[in-house]
């Protein structure tokens, strides 16, 4: 049974179709979307939306936009000046200014706090800027993907944006500075060869930040800093040459730290989504790849995947600071408008670090009318430093006691947002003496790792069923006695002689005498019990004709028994027998699949045959 979240529900009067939280307050959520350029009479907004219960969403303020222009295609929360927050925006300019060559997409708003002292006072949103970055002025472009690092610093900001339905696709890297204005200042563009699937960007270093985008199939970097560089593939998704299956393509990306990233990829034809870790590598330039750390496919339900969102539960205070133990937690929207959770495990030891336990938590369903175009986790602010500083001080995180998880669904005008309840680890190291762990907080929730008994149970009937192959193969080549019946399964010429141990009164080797080898397979066939009348070296043995088996196997039955001279009275050596009873004896072994000619006659001496009816009648008549 999935595990039950509090949830909260809201619907706007206007398509939705992005969604970010406010870095400093967990509890304020930003929205926008809207109808578009046209009368359609939905209005384009920007909302701040009150999330604080975890039971109720109260619209805090709104800001009406133009509705000559485009919708609020893109959203994410930035800097904060003084009392403002930043938000950027990706908003098309009106029909009639994108013809004269002028499409200023890219909006920066401030969100003010209100004023403690009011109580009744609600957000004020101004629009602060709006800029032009890419060089395409073709009237299809318009700004599909944004992303900013998260600041360190507080007053510096690096982002990136890419174009959607451009005759020339590019990427456009951004900074953004409290200290000088809020227009945004372009730092570079890439041109592509192919529109960007998706895009993401970290700060990896003071001073220096990773630029990861991706297409289809191919997943590149580019580092930025002071010097210039290349974008340098990283991983292509390789053909799969033994199948011929088409290969799954990516759909999201998102950094997990300045080390791994996590992606999201549907399979060919809506046959599922598999979400896989990259390790990156350490020096792309000098042709390093990157190498696949951890995957798991999404539930067989989920056919194709539409966003990704990431949050990090023990962020690390700075970009040089090393990243120790901590949990991600990964949600994953389907195109069924279902959201599924999962934990990963960032294990740190030394200059070791791994990506591990890639488990689900739970699937959320049912709460969108219509699939979801966009995926927020609230920010987890780093821990802070100590206030009397010390060689035995540890930073302090803040208290935490749940992780937000918003969703907006454009076409059914929904805002949904999830708590996540967290709890905190243990401070106590495992090893006696040793320094107290860093405090964090991981998911409450238990997350579903493989089952155990199924492992064992499909790992036992390959085994089963591995034994009986070997077995029967066994059994054919005469190595083994048989025991499952694998010699009446397959065709007379596969099989050769058993060994010549047998069951029952014959199954000592000083029993069987001089009996030839071939004989063997009959007495372990029939079971053949002697009695004590056998004792001694040499004891005969005589073939008869089975009157009960002719019928069936068109005169080819063979009977094995011990010699008695009562009941075999006319049995003869192979030297005395006629020369007719010879070949009758011959075709009979030969068609019954005991006898070959390659064989020779000298396994047919030593053992007494009966006579064959019929035999002599044929010699008299030919």
């Amino acid at each position: 049974m999935a595990p039950e979240l509090k949830t909260a529900k809201l619907t706007l009067t206007y398509p939705a179709y992005c969604c970010d939280f406010d870095p400093q307050d967990a509890n304020r959520l930003i929205v926008g979307g809207g109808g578009g350029a046209g009368r359609s009479g939905v209005g384009n907004k920007i909302s701040v939306l009150d999330v604080s219960s975890p039971d109720k969403i109260e619209v805090a303020s709104e800001l009406d936009l133009s509705r000559d222009e485009d919708s609020v295609t893109t959203l994410a929360t930035g800097l904060q000046k003084n009392r403002t927050t930043l938000v950027y925006a990706g908003i098309n300019a009106s029909l009639d200014d994108i013809q004269k060559g002028k499409n200023e997409h890219f909006r920066v708003f401030g969100i003010d706090k209100p004023a403690r002292s009011r109580s009744n006072s609600t957000h004020k949103i101004t629009e602060l800027s709006r800029s032009s970055i890419f060089g395409s002025q073709d009237a299809d472009t318009y700004q599909r993907l944004l992303r900013v690092a998260p600041s360190y610093s507080g007053t510096h900001q690096v982002g990136a944006v890419a174009t959607g339905l451009a005759k020339s696709s590019e990427i456009a890297i951004f900074d953004v500075s409290t200290t000088a204005g809020v227009a945004p200042k372009i730092r570079g563009k890439l041109e592509l060869l192919k529109e960007a699937m998706d895009l993401d960007i970290i700060q990896v270093d003071e001073g220096k930040w990773q630029l990861a985008y991706c297409d289809d199939f191919v997943l590149n970097i580019l580092d930025i800093g002071k010097t210039s560089s290349e974008p340098t593939n990283i991983f292509t998704t390789p053909i799969d040459v033994a199948t011929g299956r088409e290969r799954p393509s990516f759909r999201c990306i998102r950094y997990l730290n300045p080390h791994f990233l996590i992606a999201a990829s549907n399979m060919h034809k809506g046959s599922g989504v598999v979400l896989q870790g990259f390790r990156l590598p350490v020096s792309a330039e000098q042709g390093g790849k990157a190498k696949l750390a951890v995957s798991a496919r999404l539930p067989k339900t989920v056919t194709r995947a539409t966003c990704l969102a990431v949050s990090n539960l023990s962020p690390t205070s700075s970009s040089s600071a090393k990243q120790g133990d901590t949990q991600f937690v990964i949600a994953v929207a389907a195109q069924d408008s279902s959201i599924t959770l999962y934990t990963l495990e960032h294990v740190s030891h030394s200059n070791i670090e791994l990506i591990i336990k890639l488990h689900p938590i739970t699937t959320l369903k049912g709460d969108h009318p219509s699939p979801i175009s966009g995926l927020a986790f609230s920010y987890i602010p780093p821990p802070q430093p100590p206030k009397t500083a010390s060689v035995s001080s540890t930073p302090t995180a803040p208290r935490q006691n749940s992780l937000k998880l918003a969703s907006v669904g454009s076409m059914g005008q929904t805002v949904v947002v999830h708590t996540i309840p967290l709890r905190r680890l243990s401070t106590a190291s495992k090893i006696p003496g040793a320094p107290p762990r860093p405090p964090r907080y991981v998911v409450a929730l238990k997350s579903r790792g493989p089952n155990p008994a199924s492992i064992i149970i499909f790992s036992a009937i390959i085994i089963a069923v591995l034994g009986a192959l070997l077995q029967g193969t066994l059994e054919v080549a005469g190595l083994i006695q048989p025991s499952i019946g694998a010699r009446h399964l397959v065709p007379k010429h596969w099989l050769n002689p058993v060994p010549t141990y047998v069951s029952g009164d014959f199954k000592e080797s000083d029993q069987i005498g001089t009996h030839s080898p071939f004989l063997a397979e009959f007495l372990a066939e029939q079971k053949l019990s002697v009695g004590s009348k056998g004792e001694g070296e040499g004891q005969k043995v005589v073939l008869t004709a089975d009157d009960d088996l002719d019928g069936e196997t068109g005169g080819q039955g063979v009977k094995v028994d011990a010699h008695d001279e009562e009941r075999h009275a006319d049995a003869r050596s192979w030297d005395e027998l006629p020369l007719s009873q010879k070949r009758a004896w011959r075709k009979r072994l030969e068609k019954a699949g005991q006898w070959t000619e390659e064989m020779g006659e000298t396994v047919l001496k030593g053992v007494l045959f009966g006579e064959i009816g019929g035999a002599i009648g044929q010699m008299v008549a030919g």
